[in-house]
């Protein structure tokens, strides 16, 4: 049956330490280093972009690991690879563990590949220990989780029927609608739908992922327990005065938008502090922009991340009053917080104090596929510290141990997930 909430904070056997199995550090090292080199860079990065040959190419890599593990292998209508370690109780739900290969342009090695070599590290233990669970285990491989295309987490939005059908006519990364991407990949956009999943199809879900901050490296933690995903809500701001002669026209008679948009992006910077939230402006567009033309028009492309849906609309109440008269504030888009399963935190917890390993409760400032199947089934996130806190970069970087932690911390929390009754 489906574990929720109670099922994981009340059994029994969240309190006790199950049998001992590590994963096979060495292995699982090796398997990062192979994909890296799907797509890798010369400065030592790595470029699998959804869709494009590099990301096919490890997703079907990723596949011949599962086979390799004796795992039955699938993909859905939204290309979303799926392999399958059968359990001992036949027709009750898996558990699933996942995460995605495909990366930003330039991106770096450990985002989303971690989660889904660590999941196969979970069952090559088992299989190497000769232990099948209760449950089957789900490892999946999601697709174009990054925000190439329109907006990210694509497989795993249609996997938990979360999709919207004008998404797929957006544009992506390069202009091109998502669809072509789809079509040139062999998918047909409009069987994206096929690959939703009921409410309950799903025991739990368990994703392993690099930090992208430097929260644990600062507090010198080698473990999170995700117990929250942030909502995103982006912004149009428009701040609008007369384009004019630069030359010509004296300084109080003109009417400059850029003047006017300076004092709003340190705005922005105080009042997501004051909020205790985090706000960013990563684009301006200045027009006509001309070195002898006052600015008519200033585009102002703005973010706002909370994990609280109450702070989210006090930011966007502080953005427009600071905007002011002469501008215009559109959402453009907006994904709500997610709170995680708090049982499943809770046992995540407990995986690590078996193993010996200090954790801490934290939030995920970033969006991860967790966040859709949250909706769908129990979700928790495990974290391991990025250094530097640098991520979507060549120089992102997990160290080994922590890879190897984290995967062991994964695969205890699954031994304490199956021993649910």
């Amino acid at each position: 049956m489906p574990c929720g909430d109670a099922d994981f904070g009340a059994a029994a056997s969240y309190w006790k330490r199950v049998p001992t199995i590590h994963v096979d550090g060495d292995a699982l090292i090796r398997d990062l280093d192979a994909l890296a080199r799907i797509g890798g860079l010369p400065g030592g990065g790595v470029s699998r972009v959804a869709f494009s040959a590099a990301d096919m190419e490890g997703r079907v890599w990723v596949d011949g690991q599962m086979r390799a593990l004796g795992m039955r292998v699938a993909r859905d209508a939204a290309g979303n690879s799926i392999g399958v370690y059968d359990g001992t109780a036949a027709g009750g739900p898996p558990i699933a563990l996942g995460s995605h290969t495909d990366t930003v342009p330039e991106g770096g090695r450990y985002d989303g590949a971690l989660g889904v070599l660590g999941a196969l590290a979970c069952v090559r233990a088992l299989r190497d220990a000769g232990r099948r669970l209760r449950h089957a285990i789900e490892v999946i491989n999601f697709t174009a989780e990054e925000a190439t295309m329109a907006g990210g987490t694509l497989g795993s939005r249609a996997m938990a029927g979360l999709l919207d059908a004008a998404a797929l006519g957006a544009p992506a990364w390069d202009g091109r609608p998502v669809a072509a991407h789809l079509e040139a990949a062999g998918l047909d956009p409009a069987a994206m739908p096929r690959a939703a999943r009921a409410a309950g199809s799903v025991a739990a879900f368990l994703e392993l992922h690099v930090e992208q901050g430097g929260t644990l490296e600062a507090a010198g933690l080698p473990i999170g327990a995700v117990e929250g995903i942030v909502g995103i809500r982006r912004y149009a701001v428009t701040f609008c005065g007369r384009a004019n002669h630069a030359g010509t026209t004296p300084m109080a008679l003109r009417e400059d938008a850029l003047v006017a948009a300076a004092p709003f992006v340190l705005a922005v910077r105080d009042l997501a502090a004051a909020r205790g939230i985090v706000g960013t402006i990563g684009n301006l567009r200045v027009h006509p922009g001309a070195p002898n033309v006052i600015p008519g028009r200033v585009d102002v492309d703005l973010e706002i991340r909370a994990l609280e849906e109450a702070l989210l609309d006090a930011a966007e109440r502080d953005i427009t009053a600071a905007a002011g008269a002469r501008a215009t504030v559109r959402r453009v888009s907006g994904k709500a917080p997610v709170k995680l399963d708090a049982g499943l935190v809770r046992t995540l917890e407990q995986a690590c104090h078996d193993l010996d390993l200090r954790c801490r409760r934290m939030s995920s400032g970033a969006g991860h596929d967790t966040m859709c199947i949250a909706s769908i089934a129990p979700a928790a996130m495990v974290f391991v510290p990025s250094r530097g806190g640098i991520s979507h970069s060549p120089a992102e970087f997990t160290d080994p141990e922590s890879c190897i932690a984290g995967a062991d911390v994964l695969l205890t929390a699954l031994l304490k997930v199956d021993a649910v009754p």
